[in-house]
């Protein structure tokens, strides 16, 4: 009866738990939704009218990558009360993967390109900036890609069916069991975390760099620029690293970290804002006499008949004088 009883305060600890994971997604993507929602008029007005570039992809992304990320994972992972078979259970893991990561990657190379952008790197300090920024993660995708496909369909169990969920969640053991997610994991975790820091360091170092002998203008200034947008990311990605390390946070209890969660949702949801908020900065900056080379390198001239005005566009494209 003792057994009984425990197993009982058990599981309802473990949904008491699910349900909490749940409800700090699901606020988080409704924010994000808000978010995508209320930003339609900028998006027509400023990244619409121009050409198909590396700004505009990369926007779209990230914009909409997202979107279909939420779209997936709710569908898959949420008490929908769907009847999905196994097999379909394991490409709908695969496909949200997918979607997520490649928003993902393309934050952070958005990322790295307005690092180099605003410090004017030449093309050496650009790939080594890059590296950086998506040297790690791209691996990481990687392994997490094959890890999917690696990992066996498993039919809904007696209970997740109860609950009212269609498919079945692998634990940390499962992975590790059945598939290479979990190899070489501490060792990416610590190169991880370094190229963060370093990556900080040139974001610390581009501000000296951009915004010095601004004076009392100087918050004015990074607030034009975007400068509180790429900081704001790089707090993130070290907040994130940091706590993946497995010094602070066991792989083992991940999934069930609460802090964990959050930084989950903060990487899902506010970092895809953030470099939305970036490169729409980037693009609509009024510079004030500085070179606008972000806009230059992300975005290619607008359409004809687009509400820039050309006299800028030409502006825009002549180097400062020495």
């Amino acid at each position: 009866m003792s057994a009984s009883a425990d197993r009982i305060q058990a599981l309802s600890e473990a949904v008491a738990a699910w349900r909490m994971e749940e409800y700090i997604g699901i606020s988080f993507y409704c924010t994000y939704v808000y978010y995508v929602l209320s930003t339609v008029i900028g998006e027509v007005s400023i990244i619409l009218p121009q050409r198909w570039g590396k700004g505009k992809m990369l926007y779209a992304i990230i914009r909409y990558g997202t979107v279909v990320f939420i779209a997936l994972h709710l569908s898959r992972d949420s008490r929908t009360y769907f009847l999905i078979s196994a097999n379909a259970c394991k490409m709908l893991r695969i496909a949200t993967n997918v979607f997520r990561t490649s928003a993902s990657l393309a934050c952070d190379f958005s990322l790295a390109l307005c690092l180099s952008a605003l410090v004017q790197a030449n093309f050496v300090y650009l790939i080594g900036i890059i590296l950086l920024s998506c040297g790690m993660p791209m691996v990481n995708t990687v392994i997490n890609i094959v890890a999917r496909f690696q990992y066996p369909a498993e039919p809904v169990s007696q209970l997740d069916a109860e609950l009212g969920y269609p498919c079945s969640v692998a634990s940390t053991e499962g992975w590790m069991q059945k598939s290479v997610a979990y190899i070489g994991r501490d060792i990416r975790a610590y190169v991880n975390i370094l190229a963060t820091i370093f990556l900080a360091l040139v974001g610390i170092a581009t501000l000296v760099y951009r915004y010095k002998g601004h004076g009392g203008r100087l918050i004015q200034v990074i607030r034009r620029d975007g400068g509180l947008h790429f900081m704001s990311l790089l707090v993130i990605r070290m907040v994130s690293a940091i706590i993946q390390t497995p010094t602070i946070i066991p792989a083992s209890k991940l999934d069930g970290s609460p802090v964990f969660v959050l930084i989950d949702m903060a990487n899902f949801v506010v970092i895809p804002i953030l470099a939305q908020r970036l490169l729409i900065n980037m693009r609509k900056v009024d510079y004030m006499g500085s070179e606008p080379v972000v806009s230059k390198l992300l975005f290619a001239p607008p359409a004809p008949g687009s509400e820039d005005d050309v006299e800028e566009d030409l502006d825009a494209l002549e180097m400062p004088s020495a």
